[in-house]
């Protein structure tokens, strides 16, 4: 009589924990985020496919041609930070052992099988910052994008006295370098070209190393980071950390848990543009993504960017250089690409008055509308070109380009998108004749 009432026992009590999770997942909707909205709010992780310009057509203009170029782009997208992966291998890894032993945990069936398989064993720390295939592309696909809007600029046939590309002492620019060449003269042709050696202080690409006065008073200072870490009570942030932890039903995630996951969401989506974002994403929605976005948008604003004028003043050896490639009869090469760093480009778009906003940023501009957002102007491959077109019947002019599209800097006309030279070196006169390097980072005593 017994084993004709264990057959009407609900199938749910003899299914194992992790079968029961999947008929549980089954039942949970999947994230309803698209890729577009994860992408383009990953600050300084924001992968260039997210907001390349796809328009290669020719940019012409009457009487006018293209003679020089001089731009400086940011390596493309890299591993993480030793710190971050370390990290990730630790931290992130109890948070993924928690959701797992959940018994219904928020994740559809998809999302479980992801967080299952999600693993950063394959990473080594000694790994830390190399570019990653996504990065090689980014470059290879500038190149070629750059080459078809200039083509009599940026023949495919590579000759010394005509290119001139440097790249810092790091192996993400190194190999930036590589696939940007690559994406010009093809794969066979790269080994032929010919850099200078590569430094790790570089005075012009990495001018901030070589000031210690910039690093005292600002990259180390705590100060630098006061709106950064007051945004962090915020009812914007404080709503993205309450959004996670009603995600993940773990109510003791910290602000630190927080910014992980987003940290680990940017870098797989980063790497994978043909596979569904990272699982870490799923616990996001818009408004959390966008509050952690502004949390980095802070810190680079007063560390590199318009927060502190010490830091933007300190790019004039760049401008220096660009002026030297684009404004002398004999220049070094008429093509010039420089291969560094995010804290290059985002102080010399300060420098330059590119995206400043009305008033200095704070922990409480969340909802501004602000220019500054380094998802737009600083993602992975960033790029930033001087384009001086030589005229039949007027001086010369600059097309100015930021993420392959044009600009138009302030003091230079805000109705055409070529500046006459004379008024772009008359702008930045004290940039280019008197940069007193030296006596800017001179330390206080």
């Amino acid at each position: 009589m017994l084993s004709k009432y264990i057959l009407f026992i609900p199938l749910l009590l003899i299914l194992t924990p992790k079968q029961s999770q999947l008929a549980t997942a089954d039942a949970v909707a999947c994230s309803n985020l698209e890729r577009y909205e994860i992408e383009r709010r990953l600050s300084t992780k924001t992968p260039y496919r997210a907001i390349a310009n796809y328009n290669d057509s020719a940019p012409l203009y009457d009487g006018c041609h293209p003679t020089r170029i001089w731009a400086i782009i940011r390596h493309g997208t890299r591993n993480p930070s030793k710190a971050v992966i370390l990290h990730a291998k630790e931290r992130l890894v109890e948070i993924q052992a928690r959701l797992l032993a959940q018994s219904e945990p928020n994740l559809c069936a998809d999302e479980l099988k992801q967080l299952r398989r999600w693993s950063w064993e394959h990473i080594d720390a000694d790994d830390e910052k190399l570019l990653v295939a996504e990065g090689e592309d980014e470059l290879i696909e500038l190149a070629e994008r750059m080459q078809l809007r200039f083509p009599s600029l940026l023949p495919d046939l590579y000759n010394p006295e005509w290119f001139y590309m440097k790249y810092t002492a790091t192996q993400r620019t190194l190999k930036s370098a590589q696939s940007f060449a690559t994406g010009l003269f093809g794969r066979h042709r790269i080994h032929a070209i010919t850099y200078p050696q590569p430094l790790h202080r570089d005075p012009v690409l990495r001018f901030y190393k070589l000031c210690s006065r910039w690093k005292t008073d600002v990259d180390k200072n705590p100060e630098t980071m006061f709106n950064a870490r007051s945004f962090y009570a915020e009812p914007a942030m404080q709503s993205a950390v309450a959004h996670v932890r009603s995600n993940t039903k773990l109510m003791d995630l910290t602000i630190e848990d927080v910014q992980l996951m987003y940290t680990v969401c940017a870098f797989e989506t980063a790497w994978q543009r043909r596979r569904p974002p990272s699982v870490w994403c799923r616990f996001f929605n818009v408004a959390a993504l966008s509050a952690l976005e502004f949390a980095e948008d802070l810190e680079y604003y007063w560390n590199d960017g318009y927060g502190y004028e010490l830091t933007h003043r300190i790019a004039c050896p760049a401008i220096a250089d660009l002026f030297a490639a684009i404004d002398t009869p004999r220049p070094r090469a008429n093509a010039t690409f420089y291969f560094t760093h995010s804290g290059t480009l985002l102080k010399m778009l300060a420098h330059l008055g590119v995206a400043r906003d009305e008033r200095p940023l704070t922990h409480k501009d969340f909802e501004s509308g602000r220019l500054w957002r380094t998802s737009e102007i600083d993602a992975f491959a960033t790029n930033l070109a001087f384009v001086r077109y030589d005229c039949i019947d007027r001086e010369p002019r600059v097309l100015v380009m930021h993420q392959e599209r044009a600009v138009r800097l302030p003091g230079c006309p805000q109705d055409d998108d070529l500046c006459p030279l004379s008024t772009l070196r008359r702008n930045y006169a004290d940039s280019v004749e008197r940069c007193d390097f030296e006596a800017l980072c001179q330390a206080a005593n």
